[in-house]
């Protein structure tokens, strides 16, 4: 429960960060340009996606601030704008950079005074910078420079970290280098999972989430639905933590297109699963409250509701006095009747009394 909230609490952050001002429409996502360049940087990973899955290639994310911090321009001056590297890179990967300069805010928030022309072209690239900054919060980026390695797909293979700063193609190489195995490994887990026997499928896919950071586990939401669909009579009794990834991938995706409401109700269906120990049903529906309150909802007997259900569902477990203690801050912020179960330890000895 603590991993769920931690993560909805840093997608908050991200959403102020990096976040759309207007929440977007179901299905909304533009189709891929015509005649993408990929020799050289994409500028937007829609794009990015199509040219790599078009040639077969991985993805080299990069996230920039070429005026907020001290790095990126330099990276890119030093490093990543040189023909050495693109030159040798792109053999296998396409090159995707997300920049979020001040000076494209700038651009993208035309004057009165400007003419229509001006007015279209900013509001043009206001949109990129929509869909980038989008793409931003699902990656959870809270810092600029970030660089990851992706599959053609956008799931996250390695998160490339240097222990010192690279300052040149060949510093950038030294430290890539290493983690081809790696890399490689990756996506031939990703073949396992996707094709062969039943049994070596569920298997693969345990190993992929084993292999992905925990924080981005939620991109692979088609391998929790596969799970649930291979395992149909849970036989490995790992369908439930399946079925959790999987709300949690969905309510991410909500939440970053400012739903909570569709992210919180999630969470509710998945508490229904029968698949579920009750622990795993007492996180969903404590999510769910969460994620409710979060959208800034006069219902507060919805978000009690969703307390009570996750308290009732075990009692006894090291999170119900937390949850206790919630539904009663509700009841003094609202002064409406929330009280504690009668089973509750406060409860008892009141009625002892």
């Amino acid at each position: 429960m603590k991993k769920i909230l931690k993560l909805f609490a840093v997608l908050l952050m991200s959403s102020v960060i990096f976040a759309g001002c207007s929440k977007k429409e179901e299905n909304q996502v533009r189709k891929p340009s015509e005649n993408i360049d990929s020799s050289t940087w994409v500028d937007n990973l829609i794009d990015g996606k199509a040219a790599a899955s078009k040639e077969n290639k991985k993805i080299f994310l990069f996230f920039s601030g070429d005026d907020q911090d001290k790095s990126s321009a330099e990276l890119k001056e030093k490093i990543f704008n040189r023909d050495g590297f693109i030159s040798e890179m792109t053999k296998n990967y396409v090159l995707v950079n997300l920049d979020f300069s001040n000076s494209l805010f700038d651009k993208a928030a035309a004057e009165p005074t400007a003419s229509e022309e001006e007015k279209a072209e900013a509001a043009k690239l206001w949109v990129k910078l929509e869909e980038n900054m989008r793409d931003a919060g699902l990656y959870n980026i809270q810092v600029t420079p970030s660089y990851y390695i992706l599959t053609k797909e956008g799931y996250v293979i390695k998160q490339m970290v240097f222990e010192n700063k690279p300052e040149s193609v060949e510093d950038f190489f030294a430290g890539y280098n290493p983690l081809v195995e790696e890399i490689a490994e990756y996506e031939n887990t990703i073949s396992a999972a996707r094709s062969g026997k039943t049994e070596d499928r569920l298997a693969a896919i345990n190993r992929l989430f084993e292999k992905t950071d925990p924080q981005l586990r939620y991109l692979l939401a088609d391998f929790c639905s596969d799970y649930i669909k291979l395992d149909k009579k849970n036989s490995t009794g790992m369908v439930g933590s399946y079925v959790v990834a999987l709300a949690n991938s969905n309510a991410v995706q909500h939440y970053l297109d400012q739903d909570p409401l569709a992210a919180s109700e999630e969470f509710a269906t998945a508490a229904k699963s029968k698949f579920l120990e009750p622990e795993q049903k007492q996180q969903c529906f404590y999510t769910a409250a969460y994620l409710f309150a979060s959208s800034g909802t006069d219902d507060a007997a919805k978000v009690k509701d969703y307390l009570q259900k996750a308290y009732d569902v075990a009692p006894d477990s090291e999170y119900a006095e937390s949850i206790l203690s919630m539904m009663r801050m509700m009841e003094e912020k609202y002064g409406e009747s929330a009280e504690p179960p009668a089973d509750a330890p406060e409860a008892k000895d009141s009625a002892e009394n």
